[in-house]
């Protein structure tokens, strides 16, 4: 259990390490950078089952264990969790400037107005599942429950602050990070009675849609 433990707890870490050096210290667009996010989460993974062989892939995305009344009171979290998103971007749209962070997604990230479409589509559907996949599926399930519920969520919301580093000041992004903190803390009490992703994954694809919506505006209005 250690040494299973210590795998996770340094490949993860060093994988988000990595890729924050992808995400600044290598001129390249917003494809390669998500070629690269996908390569080391499944390197992650493969690496794992190769040496330990107690992880099976397709566990966490059973769907015996999930019905109607599930899907309802999670669409429910999903509205509420995309309710906050867009709350908290009025609260907060004083404090930061849109244009900084358009400025930031076109030309260190390329991503044009007809390509934000299709960023957005990927962001939603595909990105928030690797994420749910990775942090919770693989990382929160194969620790011990102490520890998955210290680390993975300190995990998954450090790996998003190079991402908008440069977008908000230091006080906006320490709030982001307790942000993110809390909703992994939310993530994963939904998916701990039947262990699989999918309660998580239906309320970060609501966030999301908010998140993808807001960015529109920067874009087309």
């Amino acid at each position: 259990m250690r040494k299973r433990t210590t795998f996770i707890i340094i490949s993860t870490i060093f994988s988000c390490l990595l890729l924050a050096f992808i995400e600044h210290g290598l001129n390249t667009n917003y494809a390669m950078k998500s070629i690269s996010k996908i390569s080391l989460f499944l390197l992650n993974i493969w690496l794992y089952q190769a040496l330990f062989k107690d992880f099976r892939f397709l566990d966490v995305l059973t769907l015996k264990k999930f019905n109607q009344r599930d899907l309802r009171r999670l669409l429910l979290l999903g509205f509420l969790s995309a309710s906050i998103v867009l709350a908290s971007y009025y609260f907060f749209q004083p404090y930061f400037t849109i244009n900084q962070i358009k400025g930031d997604l076109t030309n260190r990230l390329g991503i044009t107005t007809i390509g934000f479409i299709f960023v957005g589509l990927y962001i939603t559907f595909i990105n928030s599942f690797l994420e749910e996949y990775f942090f919770r599926g693989f990382v929160f399930f194969l620790l011990p429950r102490k520890m998955a519920y210290l680390f993975s969520p300190l995990l998954f919301a450090t790996y998003h602050i190079p991402m908008i580093a440069l977008w908000f000041s230091p006080i906006l992004i320490g709030i982001c990070f307790i942000g993110l903190w809390f909703i992994a803390i939310i993530f994963h009490r939904v998916n701990e009675k039947d262990r699989t992703i999918w309660s998580s994954w239906i309320i970060h694809i609501c966030a999301d849609i908010m998140i993808i919506l807001i960015g529109i505006t920067f874009f087309y209005f």
